[in-house]
């Protein structure tokens, strides 16, 4: 079975280091990706590609900014000769948010999408729906602590709630499903 690729372009204006970007914002989901689907990762990341990484992601229209992204990327996967399949993401992490709310942006079944670090479950959730994920399917559940907590593509991120790390069982379901026939 063919790995997950992520080509993880991270803007200029985030200060983060690799260490930080992969120890608390990519591990957990991943291992979880893995876990269900069977699948091992490799991760690309990419810093200081002018025309990429300064890419201007603040709009009024969340999908105007992703429709960009994605011929950015798509740009970038022809110039070095990348794939584009149900495998493979482009992932823009940003530092702010596109506009006053919203975080992130992605589209079912397409391979390019932005995700900020203002929160730890930004980027699974915008991973998530790219891979099929829906807001439908997501719950608030409860950590180990009894503390009440979002799963990650939960809709609204909230200070009170703690993040649970993991998909629903459903969110689950559909990213085995979008993924099972790929090479």
């Amino acid at each position: 079975m063919k790995p997950i690729t992520f080509h993880i372009f991270v803007h200029n204006d985030v200060t983060l280091s690799d260490r930080v970007l992969a120890l608390q914002y990519f591990k957990d989901f991943t291992d979880e990706i893995s876990a269900i689907t069977g699948r091992t990762f490799k991760f690309n990341l990419l810093r200081n590609i002018p025309g990429v990484t300064d890419f201007n992601y603040t709009s009024k229209s969340a999908q105007e900014v992703a429709d960009r992204w994605m011929a950015v990327a798509a740009a970038y996967k022809n110039a070095n000769n990348l794939g584009w399949t149900q495998t493979e993401r482009y992932i823009l992490v940003i530092n702010g948010k596109i506009n006053d709310q919203v975080l992130g942006a992605a589209i079912p079944r397409k391979p390019a999408l932005i995700a900020s670090v203002s929160s730890y479950q930004v980027i699974a959730h915008e991973v998530g729906h790219s891979f099929t994920a829906t807001h439908e399917d997501a719950e608030i559940g409860w950590n180990p602590w009894g503390i009440p907590c979002e799963t990650y593509v939960y809709p609204e991120v909230s200070a009170a709630r703690a993040n649970c790390y993991r998909y629903t069982r459903q969110n689950r379901e559909h990213i085995v499903n979008y993924l099972k026939d790929a090479p």
